[in-house]
């Protein structure tokens, strides 16, 4: 380390002092201040001496300087793809002068595990208290204006690491200047808060499975997502914690820390772009229940990250740490009506495999130009084939060649023309390759008021080829209901659930107004 010594000359009674000499204070930890008095003023009393003494001052004392360019060491796409190799990039320079990670695209925070953090309660039978980490903005510059010192902790599960700040820092600002710079898009005018390591306690503890506290009390959560300002509301409520006037991205810390992966954090900046005005939905049509409106926004988050990336496996860090390995990988052809599915993330790798294709066949400029034109005329209840005729209609705009290849990418994955009825095989969750239940909506869980007193139609639709063997006449179907467990292990109620058949077609709905009723079972 180097220290640093101030000399100053004093004229009279130190009262005008003037700097003669600094050496370099950059890794200076203490100031060594040496003030020299001329001993040829005869008025000087003795007491004035002050030779050699030594001040101590703290680093604060001096601000490390606001760089342009600060340079940072991040994992470009996550721990594994990067083979656990750090590399330096330029971060944007922070709209805050004292270097904490805010820039108009983003504002970081680490939500640390000590008190301080929002309260709430909710009420199970008994109350029960619910407590968040604290948040804090907790990166600061190196002396040199640089955030080089800040690399991962030996344990990636540490829940205070200070490296989630800056990971999240340079990738929410780099997904945001793509659609910026690529497609003229700016989400937001002020910067959209996102929050690194978080963690909640409860108090009374809760002795359910994916509840239980670490040794510091804090609860290990594997999961991120996007908080629109409308569902924080509906969260805070439950909860009774304070109410928040913006968006925000949340970032839990478990077994796996999920801003370690570049993905995994544009797609939930992804899902801020496509906001609450676009595919959030669930419809109703001839065939059931139609939720490609949910899935197609999980599976262009999917898409935008992985061609932002140059990567097709979305989430091998987070989602895989905690999913047997696996990611979700693009480039995996995913269609319709085979893998369909009640399961939104499942449900979006159809359009997102798809467009994965089209930008095989197309190239990045075209594909990623196309689907943001579309997708900007979605609405809430855009469904595959509304998506795909949108999709045709942008692609027309770059020429007949361009319209003719998509079109072959979305009939061959099922995106236009799908009929929601696939052949029926022995199922086993844990056999499958998304390792998902198949699971049929309740009357209050579908969303859909106008289904309560009626009841909701399955997702899709099976079909059995009758044996040809002569003297069999037909066929025995079964089947097993398990209800799903609630969110905090409560007890679940399983539901009635009728069979209709028609042979030789699918079975069709009748539809009320705006295709959220129907009628009757066409059988």
């Amino acid at each position: 380390m180097k220290s640093l010594s101030y000399h100053f000359a004093s004229v009279i009674f130190l009262s005008s002092l003037c700097i003669l000499a600094c050496e370099d204070t950059s890794q200076s930890p203490t100031r060594d201040i040496t003030i020299e008095i001329d001993d040829s003023d005869p008025n000087r009393d003795s007491t004035d001496a002050m030779v050699d003494s030594e001040i101590s001052q703290p680093d604060q004392m001096i601000a490390p300087p606001h760089l342009t360019e600060p340079r940072a060491k991040v994992f470009i796409d996550d721990p594994i793809h990067s083979e656990g190799e750090l590399t330096e990039v330029t971060l944007k320079q922070t709209s805050d002068p004292s270097g904490f990670l805010t820039s108009d695209a983003v504002q970081v925070f680490n939500c640390l595990n000590e008190e301080g953090g929002v309260t709430g309660e909710i009420n199970m039978g008994i109350s029960i208290e619910v407590s968040l980490c604290r948040e804090a903005q907790t990166v600061t510059p190196d002396a040199d204006g640089h955030y080089l010192s800040y690399e991962p902790p030996e344990d990636y599960t540490d829940p205070n690491d200070p490296f989630a700040e800056v990971m999240m820092y340079y990738h929410v600002n780099q997904i945001a200047e793509y659609f910026l710079n690529t497609h003229d898009y700016q989400r937001y005018e002020e910067p959209l808060p996102a929050l690194v390591n978080v963690q909640l306690k409860t108090n009374p503890p809760l002795p359910f499975d994916g509840l239980r506290p670490g040794p510091d009390g804090f609860i290990p959560l594997d999961n991120a997502l996007f908080f629109p300002k409308e569902s924080w509301q509906l969260f805070a409520q439950q909860f009774g914690l304070p109410p928040r006037d913006t968006d925000l991205i949340v970032f839990f810390q478990g077994a796996a820390d999920f801003a370690y992966d570049a993905s995994v954090i544009y797609h939930e900046y992804i899902h801020a772009v496509i906001g609450v005005e676009r595919l959030q939905g669930q419809v109703v049509d001839r065939y059931g229940v139609d939720a490609s409106p949910r899935g197609m926004n999980e599976g262009l988050a999917d898409f935008f990250a992985a061609t932002e990336l140059d990567l097709p496996d979305v989430g091998l860090y987070g989602i895989g740490t905690v999913n047997g390995g696996e990611g979700r990988d693009l480039s995996q052809p995913y269609r319709c009506p085979t893998d369909t599915h009640w399961e939104v993330h499942v449900h979006g790798r159809v359009i997102g495999s798809a467009m994965w294709e089209a930008r095989v066949r197309l190239g990045r400029e075209v594909a990623d130009r196309v689907m943001f034109d579309a997708l900007e005329l979605f609405t809430p209840n855009t469904t595959h084939q509304e998506a795909s005729e949108l999709l045709l209609a942008e692609a027309e705009e770059e020429g007949e060649d361009v319209a003719a290849t998509l079109r072959e990418v979305l009939l061959a994955f099922g995106m236009l023309d799908c009929v929601r009825s696939r052949p029926w095989e022995n199922y086993r969750a844990s056999d499958s390759r998304d390792r998902v239940p198949y699971a049929v909506p309740g009357k209050f869980s579908i969303g859909i008021p106008s289904l309560r007193a009626i009841g909701v139609p399955a997702y899709k639709q099976f079909n059995i080829a009758p044996p040809e063997e002569e003297g069999r006449a037909g066929v025995s179907v079964s089947w097993k209901l398990a209800a799903q467990q609630t969110g905090f292990g409560g007890p679940a109620e399983v539901n009635e659930i009728s069979l209709a058949m028609k042979i030789g077609e699918p079975v069709e709905l009748e539809l009320g107004p705006a295709n959220y009723l129907f009628d009757f079972w066409e059988t």
